[in-house]
């Protein structure tokens, strides 16, 4: 998966997930900050996001580890980071 493609699948999820057609993140966007997604919604998103992608998250404290930063989640699917 490349960086398009994962940006794809998270625009893709989101919508799912808030049933929004209107929803548009870029690579600097913090979905918790930006008040995006609560906590409930965020992790329903990242359930959403590893269907779509076959990707599993770690199973930590996502916030603290930076898994609502479009960045990180990018990274994380096009495996640029571990």
């Amino acid at each position: 998966m490349n960086q398009q493609q994962a940006l794809e699948a998270i625009h893709a999820a989101l919508r799912k997930t808030l049933d929004r057609a209107d929803i548009s993140v870029t690579i600097e966007t913090d979905l918790v900050e930006e008040k995006i997604v609560d906590s409930l919604d965020g992790m329903m998103f990242l359930l959403e996001l590893s269907g779509v992608t076959d990707k599993k998250f770690p199973e930590s404290d996502l916030v603290k580890l930076g898994f609502f930063r479009v960045r990180k989640l990018v990274e994380f699917l096009t495996d640029s980071i571990g």
